[in-house]
């Protein structure tokens, strides 16, 4: 059975927050706000500000047979990043030396370490799973472009960005988050499968808190019920990195900014002994020439230093504290560095094993122990009905079908996490999340979908700047509105503007007409002002002209999934070219442009800028007559391809393509005549340098990444291209093709694609270049 409602008020409810980087997610345990000391249980009303609420409930730390008298034992694990890390070789220890552990709360990375022992996962595959993680893609949300829509994947040919800025109701409103966190939370939900349907933490296999911070009052939120994932990321959502976690109506922050070493929770829990684990970062010395982010960072530090103290004072004599000497050796934001944080571990817990060895039962006592303890479920849960909690403009059937979760099936935690990623990157999504519920002994997922607040009209922003440093310059600064969704469906409005030496204003129109998106409209209004230059035989420039055109263009079309689309089309303009320097004796002219078009795409290239893998082609056909409103008759095949192939996980990546755009009949017009000139449509020369009614180009590359920062890739690169542009196709021939090369630096940048270089043609001068926002 599936079943959806606008708002569902389901069982339970989240909404996730984000990561983007290993870095985030590391300094999410160093709160940048103070917190009242005081704690809250999720399962209690909302106490005043600053007073305490911490229900003690005795027997939930921890089974007893009758006549066992041994203490109960809570373990607190503090928030440190990466140094987190090193609570697994704690627990480790605690299990080498026969210590059952009867409670466990976390804050933050202690959150995530606590959680996942409580619900049963062996240290072993704990320990696998921080040495194996790509951390960098974990906290990376974006899906990798060949697996984007169709429709997301042409912003990157329009150059606009989506920067979290928004606005609704007439007020301009900021994301709550730079970071979301759907791969993460997914990690979460895998990896705690076995125990996904336990909505009662003291049911767990060892009954559990996470600790997060409640935005609106300061104060320290127990969270002991509901989706355990979800719990774990709470306890990890740093202000103004992740967005804040929404359950049960309240707004949680990172747990640490209230309580960074949960000791008082494991206490309220009925541990008469707490093992304590620090794993904080101590304050920086700085001095009087520390800079702004320095300062704000160790006022910080300050706030999560203090209410540590604090907890770690009221250890008593029975009590164990833990401190591993991470040092500067493991920063909070080096997951690279694991083992290291692993051996740093094992380290402090043998220097805490004489403390640790009190508590140490028999084999006996402790195999029993363990034994009592709920064994999670090792087989998936088969899934017998899907329920949406839909916050958002989209349809039901919208959000289901893109889901396709098959019923009456074991769940696949990898099918339906690549899903949710394709459901959250349409891009208005402020979080697509699922939990496994149950309902009369039967096990179903529980989706949560909530729009963006900041939505639906957003900021986008953009940035073209070419030169060749000879007396060729354009740039262009972009904006635009992008009002999405439109329709139940999915429909989109953008309105832009563009200023620069090529100004433009333009509206256009995305409308799907079924629930798939298969079938779709779209029409596009502008004025466009291009320069046209005039070059002569020794490539000098002897004339711009200013180029004036209002135009519609609609288009009809079929999209195949996410590889591409076809269709056909119409485009109508009218415009005037004037000289805006040269001579001003050349003529002017008005013109018309009205014409029909088919077009067949594909796109699969990961890359539209510096691709390394992946493949994408175009075809079009034009026809221009006086029936559609044309000056002139003719007739156009354009067709381009483009391939890239990287040498497995190495540096190395070739690219191969070419393009074969000809005038099969009849005559172009100026303003619709081909340009050529750039990386990739031979370099050599300077942009627009070479003009004409039909050309031809191969080309190879060659690019080397030498870094990845934060996912962006920086790189040094060559091509090697042959071709030329001429007046008729008839004297179109290999033999007069032109040869260029370029060898070039670039990096991936959040402005937009940056590249310098220089290009040689034969027979022709260097061009030194530098390029940003333009396509290969």
């Amino acid at each position: 059975m599936v079943r959806s409602a606008k708002g569902l008020a389901g069982r339970r409810s989240g909404l996730s927050a984000a990561a983007s980087c290993c870095m985030a997610l590391a300094i999410a345990c160093m709160p940048a706000a103070h917190a009242q000391q005081s704690t809250q249980s999720a399962t209690q009303p909302t106490s005043p500000p600053g007073v305490a609420n911490l229900p003690a409930t005795p027997n939930v730390c921890g089974h007893r047979d009758p006549g066992d008298t041994r203490p109960r034992i809570g373990l607190a694990l503090g928030g440190g990043g990466a140094r987190g890390v090193a609570h697994i070789s704690i627990l480790r220890e605690i299990e080498a030396q026969h210590i059952p552990i009867d409670c466990i709360a976390g804050t933050s990375m202690g959150s995530l370490v606590g959680g996942l022992y409580a619900a049963g996962v062996p240290l072993d595959d704990m320990e696998e799973l921080v040495r194996s993680t790509d951390w960098a893609q974990l906290f990376d949300d974006k899906l990798a472009r060949k697996d984007r829509s169709y429709r997301r994947k042409q912003d990157d040919r329009v150059g606009l960005a989506t920067v979290g800025v928004g606005f609704n109701s007439g007020k301009l409103r900021v994301s709550p988050g730079l970071l979301q966190g759907e791969r993460i939370l997914g990690m979460f939900e895998k990896e705690t499968l076995g125990v996904s349907a336990i909505d009662d933490f003291n049911k767990l296999p060892i009954p559990y808190r996470a600790v997060a911070t409640d935005l609106n009052t300061g104060e320290a939120v127990v969270l002991d019920h509901g989706s355990l994932a979800m719990a774990m990321r709470a306890s990890m959502s740093l202000p103004g990195v992740f967005q804040p976690a929404q359950i049960e109506g309240r707004v949680l922050l990172d747990g640490g900014v209230a309580d960074q070493v949960p000791i008082d929770v494991v206490r309220a829990m009925g541990a008469d002994v707490v093992i304590a684990v620090d794993v904080g970062t101590p304050l920086e010395k700085l001095d009087s020439d520390a800079s702004v982010l320095q300062v704000v960072s160790q006022i910080s530090g300050m706030l999560t230093v203090g209410n540590t103290k604090r907890m770690l004072a009221t250890l008593g004599p029975n009590d164990v504290l833990i401190t591993p000497d991470l040092g500067k050796q493991v920063a909070t934001s080096d997951f690279s560095k694991a083992p290291e944080a692993l051996e740093i571990g094992r380290v402090a817990a043998e220097k805490a094993r004489p403390a640790l060895q009190r508590f140490a039962a028999s084999p006996a006592i402790y195999d029993r122990q363990v034994a009592a303890r709920p064994v999670p479920s090792k087989e998936p849960p088969v899934i017998t009905f899907v329920h949406l909690d839909n916050q958002t403009q989209y349809s039901d059937d919208y959000i289901l079908s893109r889901l396709d979760v098959p019923l009456n099936a074991p769940l696949d935690t990898a099918t339906i996490g690549d899903r949710v990623l394709q459901v959250y990157a349409i891009g208005t999504f402020a979080s697509v999340t699922y939990e496994v519920v149950e309902e009369q002994g039967k096990s179903g997922l529980l989706v949560h979908a909530r729009e963006k607040p900041h939505g639906p009209n957003y900021l986008q922003l953009g940035l073209t700047v070419s030169s060749d440093f000879s007396g060729t310059y354009t740039s262009s600064l972009r904006g635009a509105i992008l009002v999405s969704p439109l329709s139940e469906y999915g429909a989109e409005a953008r309105v832009g503007v563009s200023l620069g030496n090529e100004p433009s204003l333009w509206g256009e129109y995305y409308h799907p007409f079924d629930v798939a998106n298969r079938w779709l409209g779209y029409v596009r209004l502008g004025f466009d002002n291009p320069n046209i230059n005039v070059f002569d035989s020794d490539a000098h420039i002897i004339a711009t002209y200013d180029v004036r055109s209002y135009g519609l263009t609609a288009r009809l079309g079929r999209e195949y999934g996410n590889y591409g689309a076809a269709g056909i089309g119409y485009e109508r303009a009218v415009g005037r070219a004037a000289v805006q320097v040269g001579d001003p004796a050349l003529p002017r002219f008005d013109f018309n442009t009205g014409r029909a078009f088919v077009f067949a795409n594909v796109d699969r290239l990961d890359s539209l800028y510096f691709p390394r893998n992946g493949y994408g082609a175009d075809l079009t056909f034009k026809v221009a007559s006086e029936s559609l409103g044309s000056d002139s008759s003719y007739k156009q095949f354009e067709f381009s391809a483009l391939g890239a192939k990287a040498l497995g996980d190495s540096p190395h990546a070739f690219q191969a393509g070419m393009s074969y755009n000809v005038t099969v009949d009849g005559t172009l017009p100026v303003q619709d005549r081909y340009r050529l000139g750039g990386r990739g449509h031979l370099v050599g020369f300077r942009t627009n340098e070479l003009t004409g009614q039909d050309y031809a180009v191969v080309f190879v590359g060659y690019t080397y990444q030498l870094a990845e920062v934060f996912g962006r890739s920086a790189l040094v690169g060559s091509t090697l291209e042959y071709g030329n542009a001429w007046e008729s196709r008839s004297d179109m021939s290999w033999n007069d093709g032109i040869l260029n090369g370029s060898v070039y630096i670039g990096f991936d940048s959040w402005v937009g694609p940056m590249m310098f270089g220089l290009g040689w043609r034969e027979g022709g001068d260097g061009v030194v270049f530098i390029e940003i926002g333009k396509t290969f």
